[in-house]
């Protein structure tokens, strides 16, 4: 599911539509909440709103796209399922289809992984939506089916939101439920032998404060659970006065697990309670640990971004793909960075798929080209090792397998965790490993943000030593390289080897996937040939991939197996690899990203999908380790890649820097600015809590928040799904043609 959306201040939104008129005019059709959170954001939460008389195209998307933000800390953690869901449920735009039958949707997901460009493209969960409202004074239902994995099973997400009034002196937040269960695929919609189930709801008031109950569950958390079974207890009741910026708050999350007979336990439980300057929160779990925070002292958060034309303003919604769907009407994606199914479909070499139009329902067919290896060419940009300095960069050797994580300090480089069993242990205190690397070794690391970051080892090491990333176009048989025929490649490192045997594929007894790299450009250096036919790598005549039947079950090669930096012209000497500003990589693995996965039209041609827009951007910020150093964005019309992140102590992954709104960026001849659109509060504890405890005169345990029970749950009463054969409506929110 996709993103976090909208403050506790602003939670409904109301929007008119034509829902297929009454007597008395067009149906009304009420938006539910996006996104719910204890406490409302600060009102100076972006960390460089809109320039003041910078752009002013009045009405313009720049000026009328709002800017959310909201506040997070572990307390809050409960409410992620249901703000996922919240978050995802508006991207179908079912207030916009109120009374026009049950429509599908492709809704994208995002799990704020870190901003990782892997060049994988998005992925997609299917909806079904049907919205109805009766009349202008009827409330707005809203039922709902997400086709979902649960714990390694196939699930349907069963839900109903009824919207029953909008907001009112009386009652700020209006009034609402939304009622969900998971089901394993298959089972009746009338089942209670849920994964998981829930509620979230407010509570009627005359007070003028607002109230709100959230309750997840599954099986009994506060018992031991059977092997290798969990049970899970998720909760949230605030109380709030919104005039006077107070309030009060109960949340729990509980998750119990067993491994195998080893039981593990995940708890945290807060009583809270705030003013308009600070929030005292108590870890009911934790020996009643308080500590205060301060809401005028925080770190904002930046998580989504609009890119808009500099002249015009208007958003630029660039969509580099189509929705495609196979015979049996699984709905898939087809873009430029390849082919997105389910997990539970496999695409098949030589597959009939259809593009379906939404307009008139018509139905194009294409088929899919499959291959068990994927060759891209690469256009380099250059940053300095000054840039990435303090990034995490993952690096393993082609020899022996060992993955490291690996950080260049200004005036060196360390290992500072490595990966064992799968799972990153830290390296504390990180270790030197200069000393393992060779004058002119030409290295290649792995950036979430960057991508694949490489240099030559250099005899001194600076900042200033050169390094590149790199932009990436998959090559087909109508890529221009191959108009006349084969296309041969030189390898002088990180070379793979052609018929990959199962010890080598999993680096088991000594053996790797990799030949020695060359000692000189004649010397160990291999020729590859780019078959026009197959397309495939080869060696000697021989496919460079995995030979019939290995598969990778271990070690680095899980996340795929990569050969390059490979030229089109032979190096006279390995030195000048560092001028080439082309090259080409080529990868194999099980993975989606590994493989070519596209699509030829009924002429036998590949399609073109338009590459993202790609940005150079110099990080201006007084006091920040990242002021002046460069780095590349991209721009795929949903999500600003190119921002490196770091994993916080919760698991979770938060930007490094925030680009302000307002910066302008260039791309293709045109320029674009850039403008902040949700992020998070991260609020910083003051460091005398009891007394500042004091001093604003709390008092968490007079008067305690009870904690919300499973009795108002009512099931959403869904029915089964619906099938639909039209093609999605809206795809990552966006309405199809």
């Amino acid at each position: 599911m996709r993103r976090h959306a909208i403050t506790f201040s602003t939670l409904f939104l109301f929007a008119a539509c034509d829902g297929g008129g009454t007597a008395s005019g067009p149906v009304e059709g009420l938006q539910g909440p996006q996104q719910v959170t204890i406490i409302d954001s600060n009102g100076g939460a972006a960390v460089q709103l809109l320039p003041a008389g910078l752009h002013a195209v009045a009405g313009s998307d720049y000026q009328t796209d709002p800017t959310r933000f909201w506040v997070r800390d572990d307390s809050m953690q409960a409410l992620d399922t249901v703000n996922m869901i919240l978050s995802s449920l508006d991207q179908t735009r079912y207030w916009l289809e109120t009374n026009q039958g049950a429509y599908r949707c492709l809704v994208e997901m995002d799990d704020r992984s870190g901003g990782e460009r892997g060049n994988q493209g998005p992925a997609y969960e299917e909806w079904i939506v049907d919205s109805t409202r009766a009349d202008r004074s009827a409330p707005q239902i809203v039922r709902f089916w997400v086709l979902n994995e649960e714990n390694g099973e196939a699930a349907v997400i069963h839900g109903r939101l009824t919207v029953t009034a909008s907001p009112t002196d009386a009652q700020p937040l209006g009034q609402f439920t939304l009622y969900f269960k998971c089901l394993p695929t298959g089972v009746p919609s009338t089942s209670t032998a849920s994964l998981f189930q829930g509620y979230l709801r407010t509570v009627a008031r005359t007070d003028g404060r607002s109230e709100v109950e959230f309750f997840m569950h599954h099986g009994d958390p506060d018992q031991a659970v059977a092997q290798d079974d969990y049970a899970m207890r998720e909760r949230v009741h605030v109380i709030a006065d919104k005039a006077a910026g107070t309030g009060r708050a109960y949340a729990e999350r509980r998750r119990v697990e067993d491994h195998g007979g080893t039981p593990y336990t995940e708890a945290g439980e807060y009583q809270l309670q705030y003013d308009a300057s600070y929030v005292a929160r108590r870890e009911v779990s934790n020996g009643n640990a308080l500590e205060v925070l301060d809401r005028n002292d925080f770190t904002a958060c930046v998580f989504r971004y609009g890119i808009y034309d500099a002249t015009t303003e208007a958003r630029v919604e660039q969509l580099s793909g189509f929705p495609i769907e196979t015979e049996n009407g699984a709905n898939g994606w087809a873009g430029f960075h390849g082919i997105w199914f389910p997990d539970s479909v496999t695409p098949t070499d030589g597959q009939t798929v259809y593009r379906r139009s939404f307009a008139d329902n018509s139905r194009t067919p294409y088929t899919l080209v499959v291959a068990p290896g994927k060759l891209v060419r690469r256009e380099r940009a250059a940053v300095t090792l000054g840039d990435l300095a303090d990034e995490d960069l993952d690096y393993f050797s082609p020899s022996a397998g060992g993955e490291q994580r690996v950080r260049f300090t200004g005036s060196d480089f360390v290992r500072t965790a490595v990966r064992v069993n799968g799972e990153w242990q830290v390296v504390d205190p990180p270790v030197s490993i200069a000393n393992t690397f060779t004058t002119g070794q030409w290295l290649v690391f792995w950036s979430q943000a960057r991508g694949s970051v490489e240099f030559g080892w250099p005899a001194t090491l600076t900042g200033s030593v050169p390094a590149y990333v790199w932009s990436q176009t998959t090559v087909t048989a109508d890529s221009a390289e191959l108009q006349s025929g084969d296309l041969t490649l030189h390898g002088y490192f990180r070379q793979l080897r052609a018929n990959i045997t199962s010890d080598q594929a999993n680096y088991q007894n000594s053996e790797t996937p990799y030949l020695p790299d060359a000692t000189t450009a004649s010397n160990g250096n291999q020729t590859y040939v780019f078959d026009r036919d197959t397309l495939l790598l080869t060696l000697a005549g021989n496919p460079v991939t995995l030979a019939d039947g290995i598969v990778i079950e271990q070690g680095p090669g899980l996340s795929g197996l990569t050969c390059g930096p490979l030229f089109a012209t032979p190096l006279a000497q390995l030195d000048d690899m560092q001028a080439q500003s082309v090259s080409y990589e080529w990868s194999i693995g099980s993975n989606p990203w590994n493989q070519l996965r596209t699509l030829r039209d009924g002429n036998g041609a590949f399609v073109a999908f338009d590459p993202p827009l790609r940005f150079t951007y110099v990080h201006d910020e007084d006091g920040s380790p990242f002021d002046g150093r460069t780095f590349f964005l991209e721009w795929d019309g949903t999500n600003l890649g190119g921002i490196p992140f770091d994993q916080g102590d919760d698991g979770r992954w938060y930007p490094m820097f925030n680009v302000p709104s307002g910066t302008t960026l260039s791309a293709d001849g045109r320029t674009f600015v850039v403008k902040q659109l949700e992020g998070e509060q991260l609020m910083v504890p003051v460091g005398s809590p009891n007394v500042v405890y004091a001093a604003q005169g709390f008092d968490l345990d007079g008067q305690s928040i009870t904690a919300p029970t499973a009795d108002p749950y009512r099931d959403p009463e869904t029915g089964d799904k619906p099938t639909i054969a039209a093609a999605p409506r809206y795809v990552g929110g966006v309405a199809q043609q």
